[in-house]
């Protein structure tokens, strides 16, 4: 997809089938792709970085050597476990400090209504997640990371995203509940003021709202507030919510970087600087 091509290679030209499923010819872009991607991950300069719609161990193998030949080290990541079998995408946690207590994959269902009078209904999990603990100064912090069903299906999706919002809220709670810090990042595939946003910060239960580090307040630049267009329209869907036992409001830094490159990512990425208690 990197390279200009459907996901779906059944649809495009034999040249291209050929060229792709031949096993060099993809290692080779693998190795392309990772050294554009790390170059953009050193501009990021994030002591934690999470990462979505990448590959498997061996992948991200492959972009931590690219990372270490131009001087940035991770010392420790952790991959899901995806059940997606579609897209085979992952999302992956790096590190420069350690980590403990690994979930590979977010536990839990939700049942959902396919359609808006009911007669149809459904249950989802979360394919793409994953929680990690990292220890940064002593100080343990719960990291998730997840990846929510985009809103091709239109009405669909919105339910299927919000019975999805809900497994997340409640592994959140369970750790709040814990007296735990907690940060939740990804592809959530919601705009700032949607309903799954508000259900994963926790605006209708009875435990503390997580902050949400796209307002404005914490924005340090104006001129990139978005990371994906989707069919024209600019939008933020891509967030890192922060507990408020983490942080003072007024040590928070919010900017968004222009990636420019789909060879990179078709998304910009979501940069939080945090001043901890």
């Amino acid at each position: 997809m990197k390279f200009g091509k459907s996901f779906d290679l059944s649809r495009e030209p034999e040249s291209v089938q050929t060229f792709w499923n031949d096993d060099a010819n993809r290692t080779a872009k693998l190795k392309e792709a990772s050294a554009n991607v790390a170059q953009m991950i050193k501009r990021i300069d994030a002591d934690i970085l999470t990462l979505t719609e990448v590959g498997g161990k061996e992948d991200l193998e492959v972009l931590l050597g690219e990372l270490n030949q131009i001087g940035v080290n991770y010392s420790h990541w952790e991959v899901c476990d995806c059940t997606d079998k579609w897209t085979g995408q992952n999302v992956a946690v790096f590190s420069k400090f350690p980590l403990k207590e690994v979930w590979p994959q977010i536990p839990g269902r939700s049942i959902y209504l396919e359609e808006l009078d009911g007669d149809k209904e459904a249950e989802t999990g979360i394919s793409k997640g994953l929680k990690v603990t990292a220890t940064v100064n002593g100080k343990d912090i719960d990291v998730f990371v997840l990846h929510l069903i985009s809103e091709r299906k239109g009405f669909e999706s919105d339910a299927k995203r919000l019975a999805q919002a809900n497994i997340a809220r409640r592994a959140v709670i369970k750790q709040l509940s814990m007296g735990r810090e907690v940060i939740v990042t990804g592809d959530l595939n919601s705009e700032k003021r949607s309903e799954s946003l508000y259900r994963i910060r926790g605006f209708d239960d009875v435990f503390e709202e997580l902050i949400q580090t796209g307002l404005s307040n914490y924005f340090e630049n104006y001129d990139v507030r978005w990371t994906y267009n989707f069919r024209g329209q600019p939008e933020q869907i891509d967030h890192i919510l922060v507990s408020p036992g983490l942080t003072k409001k007024d040590g928070i830094k919010t900017s968004i970087l222009i990636t420019g490159d789909e060879k990179i990512s078709d998304h910009n990425p979501v940069i939080v600087k945090l001043n901890l208690r």
